[in-house]
């Protein structure tokens, strides 16, 4: 799947889905291009071991079963991907949805941002806080 370039009039930022046909990332850039927040959506490959994390050759990583569990039911394609701005006062909040539901949310900074599928913390994407 080629790139997709969502824009925020507003700021000027763009968030990128790239899916790789192995890997999904979502990148926040600001205007000058420069990513500020990024996170991991999916993996399309299997994941058979952790990956070695100090290795730039490996990136786009996958994120290794023992830190997200799977994607349910049939990844998307490129029509099915969304994002979904919103601004909370000086805050920039960009969320992905697949198919009209919310997967993952990136914001200036968040490196990595929040997903639905993150079982802990790790590299590649942090879980979304749990209601109290």
């Amino acid at each position: 799947m080629r790139p997709l370039a969502f824009h925020h009039a507003e700021t000027g930022c763009s968030l990128v889905i790239d899916d790789d046909g192995r890997v999904a990332w979502a990148y926040l850039r600001s205007p000058d291009d420069e990513i500020v927040a990024d996170v991991w959506l999916y993996n399309r490959a299997p994941c058979e071991a952790p990956p070695d994390w100090t290795d730039a050759s490996q990136a786009p990583f996958l994120n290794p079963p023992q830190l997200a569990r799977p994607f349910e039911g049939r990844l998307p394609v490129a029509s099915e991907l969304e994002v979904r701005w919103a601004l909370d006062g000086p805050l920039l909040l960009a969320d992905v949805l697949v198919r009209g539901a919310l997967l993952a949310r990136l914001s200036p900074g968040a490196a990595p941002g929040w997903n639905v599928l993150a079982l802990i913390p790790g590299p590649c994407a942090v879980p979304f806080p749990k209601a109290t």
